[in-house]
């Protein structure tokens, strides 16, 4: 297919595809079971790892990715949701699906897209299962999109189950309150398959062990398994040391920030080891983390002045970025530029941010479903200043903005979404 032919029907192609976003979420796994029966039953040709939880997938989906790859194994990678392109999703040893493959699973498929009546997420699902097999990869490591139990990625029978840490998000789907929460992520364990879970509170970790034992999957707990010490903390790093079942590693460096992503560390070192069938020796274990690349995770944008993105949107992903940056530039109060969704909880919001930021910046998604501005504003103005909150509703023209008007010695953090990432990669020039 022609260069220009590939581009102009890819947009049309993520434009029909978008669109069926406006379905919005169908519980039950009957469309993508059939959609996936009707196109050969793909997920069943693969190897996988399945995983769900609140916080910490993606990173602890990219770790054991690129340890899988740097032990030379062919690693599948399904994540969501992208920053800047949609083929970010899908991904065979950190390669992303190509426009032309995109488009011709779409042309080859609309007609049983429309008579099954397909979600935006059970498309996208199949499509990724389909290239994985494709692909021929040796194991896929799938990261579900909401909740775990009606999820279009459970319908894998996988090698391991991974619960990273559950707190409170999407409550309009998931319940309101963390046990009814836990229950739909435990929801991908499956009848014999072993369950690894990531450090949880005590109510959540004995009621994911019970949800085990009734499907008799043997249940491991990473902060039994994997102890992780030595924590040097830099703002682009951390230098750690690593036991785990036997496996000694010291000064490991772990290009992500933050006591959260050394639990989502442990978390993968773990499951790595508890991969039935993969020989991955301790030396690809170090390669692998060091190699990690996830963008939007307290990333740094600028050093001077200091300039960082992530992508937490829920208030136990705000409670993790904030300690750590308590942690890592402890003496600094920070700026902050942030949007939220329309559906985020932000009544503590204020709280949490007034113990390191002393200023904030207000702004919207773009052309998105964006909590108002000046709703925001009026929630943060019972914790900050009035004259310390300033509010845009135009992202675009509000970041180069702020950005142009601080000092050399400034700390700002870009906070809340996914959906602004375009335009902050676009304004600092960065390939995601």
């Amino acid at each position: 297919m022609e260069p220009r032919l590939i581009e102009s029907n890819i947009h049309q192609d993520l434009q029909y595809l978008y669109a069926l976003d406006g379905k919005g979420i169908k519980p039950g796994l009957k469309r993508i079971l059939v959609f996936l029966d009707r196109i050969g039953n793909p997920q069943k040709k693969i190897r996988t790892i399945h995983v769900a939880g609140t916080n910490g997938k993606g990173s602890t989906c990219a770790i054991i990715a690129s340890v899988l790859q740097a032990a030379g194994y062919k690693a599948g990678l399904y994540t969501s949701p992208h920053l800047i392109r949609f083929n970010e999703r899908i991904r065979v040893d950190n390669e992303k699906i190509s426009d032309e493959e995109i488009v011709s699973f779409l042309h080859d498929h609309r007609p049983l897209i429309d008579e099954i009546d397909t979600t935006f997420f059970e498309t996208t699902t199949a499509m990724a299962f389909d290239h994985f097999r494709r692909r021929k990869v040796d194991i896929a490591i799938l990261e579900t999109g909401l909740g775990g139990r009606f999820d279009a990625t459970n319908v894998v029978t996988p090698l391991l189950s991974v619960i990273t840490p559950i707190g409170k998000d999407h409550e309009e789907f998931l319940g309101d309150t963390l046990a009814e929460i836990a229950l739909e992520k435990a929801g991908i364990i499956k009848t014999g398959v072993p369950c690894l879970a990531a450090r949880q509170s005590p109510g959540v970790k004995q009621m994911l062990k019970n949800y085990a034992r009734d499907k008799s999957a043997v249940f491991h707990y990473a902060p039994d398994l994997c102890r992780v010490s030595g924590v040097d903390r830099q703002i682009d790093r951390q230098e750690v040391n690593i036991k785990c079942d036997g496996l000694r590693l010291s000064s490991v460096t772990l290009p992500l920030i933050g006591d959260h992503q050394v639990s989502n560390l442990q978390t993968a070192v773990s499951a790595i080891r508890l991969i039935s069938g993969c020989n991955v020796q301790p030396e690809a274990i170090q390669k692998g983390i060091k190699a990690t690349r996830w963008h939007g995770r307290l990333e740094i944008l600028s050093k001077m002045p200091l300039v960082l993105y992530d992508v937490g949107h829920n208030l136990h992903g705000i409670r993790q970025v904030a300690a750590t940056l308590k942690k890592v530039i402890p003496r600094r109060k920070i700026k902050i530029l942030l949007t939220l969704g329309q559906r985020k909880t932000i009544s503590s919001l204020g709280s949490i941010l007034k113990r390191w930021a002393d200023f904030i910046y207000v702004s919207e998604i773009p052309n998105g479903k964006s909590a108002p501005a000046t709703k925001l504003a009026k929630e943060l103005e019972k914790s900050f200043p009035p004259d310390n909150i300033v509010v845009n509703k135009c992202f675009e023209d509000f970041l180069p903005e702020v950005i142009n008007s601080l000092n050399a010695d400034d700390s700002l953090l870009i906070l809340g979404s996914h959906y602004i990432a375009p335009a902050v990669y676009k304004f600092f020039e960065i390939n995601v």
